[in-house]
């Protein structure tokens, strides 16, 4: 019998490719820039429109007054500098977007979107789906678990199952999370074993378990067969003490606790009054107010 499948979207990933591509001079009813909202809505309505999903989730990343990963490394995204207050502004609209539309939305305050996503996938592979995790964040594909399961960077058109996620990132999806504690994240700013990128980190994940099992071993990194693998030794022996704090930053939760976390996800239908005045709102135009109309009646 085959599974029902579940779609999870990482919808900040589109929220800003939008704010970046589509003309700041698209505007609301009361002057504010929409341009994100009107290009996160255009991929909405072309995944929906194309793949007639029964089942959509967009994960959110709201404004983070507990964060999780900040109590752990407080230096945790410090060199990104805030969303600037027009943007900020239309990822709220987004998810009136969403909620008006039918499509089930998720935020939290201590949790990232990659969080949420990681237990709704949790949640709904116990409930007998299989999962597609749209997002083009490489975090993510760690949440590959199942033969079903898929990764798929939806602007590239690139999909990655257990075996594609091996073949590009050189580990398993079970490994993603040690393969960037030893190489580091510039995005996030956590730091790395300084010369261990990602080819390098998959050798070693490809001789040892995980960072537990590297750091239990580091003296037969020497012994590997690679050049420079003596040097490489003596940088993980000094870094050591970065991995597990790494690993905890890495690594996607999967049984975090935040609003409605446990709400149906089956598209339920447009809720005309909210969304005609929410594309009153947004200056939409008729012509794209009735698509949306039609797609989802």
């Amino acid at each position: 019998m085959t599974k029902p499948r579940a779609y999870i979207i990482d919808s900040s990933i589109y929220i800003f490719r939008a704010w970046h591509v589509f003309d700041d001079a698209i505007t609301d009813a009361d002057g504010h820039p929409s341009n994100a909202v009107y290009g996160f809505s255009d991929f909405l309505f072309q995944l929906i429109h194309q793949h007639q999903p029964e089942y959509l989730a967009c994960a959110f990343d709201a404004h983070q007054t507990d964060s999780y990963r900040k109590e752990i490394f407080p230096e945790y995204k410090a060199n990104r500098p805030p969303a600037p207050p027009e943007l900020v502004r239309q990822f709220a609209a987004c998810r009136d977007f969403c909620r008006s539309t039918g499509i089930a939305e998720f935020g939290s305050n201590r949790f990232e979107a990659d969080d949420i996503v990681g237990t709704l996938a949790s949640r709904l592979r116990r409930e007998g789906f299989a999962i597609t995790i749209i997002s083009a964040d490489k975090d993510l594909t760690q949440l590959v678990e199942h033969e079903d399961d898929l990764w798929w960077d939806y602007a590239r058109d690139n999909t990655l199952n257990i075996k594609g996620v091996e073949k590009q990132f050189g580990v398993k999806p079970d490994k993603i999370a040690d393969l960037l504690a030893l190489s580091g994240d510039k995005v996030d700013n956590i730091p790395g074993i300084p010369g261990v990128g990602y080819k390098m980190a998959s050798n070693l994940l490809q001789k040892f378990n995980d960072v537990d099992d590297i750091i239990a071993n580091i003296e037969h990194i020497s012994k590997m067969k690679f050049r420079g693998s003596a040097r490489i030794q003596n940088l993980v022996e000094e870094h050591q003490h970065i991995l597990p704090t790494n690993k905890q930053l890495t690594t996607i939760v999967t049984d975090a606790l935040f609003d409605n976390h446990q709400q149906s996800i089956r598209l339920n239908g447009i809720n005309e009054v909210e969304f005609n005045e929410l594309a009153r709102q947004l200056n939409m135009s008729d012509s794209r107010r009735k698509r949306w109309l039609q797609l989802m009646a």
